[in-house]
């Protein structure tokens, strides 16, 4: 029954790790050309066909740099969460390996 508490532990260790670390594969940076739109819509036409007072420039288009956390953070919690499920189950194996004989 320990065993398969173990390997219950690992496989929700292991999908809690990979599913932390989804977000930092799930970005897109912006390249310069890379197809943007731009969106254009008909002026309102108003009851008695004035224009508006204000005319506003469109917004300008800001990139977001990503957080530190982002770029550094999320892939070295996921490296090390690979690393010590490895290291349990290379532990593991060398526990197992010389605690049976085989009989011939």
């Amino acid at each position: 029954m320990r065993t398969v508490s173990r390997l219950a532990l690992i496989m929700v260790v292991t999908v809690l790790a990979i599913g932390s670390t989804l977000p930092a594969f799930a970005t897109e940076a912006a390249t310069e050309g890379d197809g943007a739109t731009t969106t254009t819509a008909a002026p309102a036409e108003t009851a008695t066909g004035d224009v508006p007072a204000v005319e506003l420039p469109p917004p300008e288009v800001v990139e977001a740099n990503q957080p530190w956390t982002a770029r550094f953070m999320y892939p070295l919690f996921g490296v090390l969460a690979l690393v010590i499920i490895g290291g349990f189950a290379i532990a593991y194996n060398r526990t197992v390996r010389h605690r049976y004989e085989v009989v011939n």
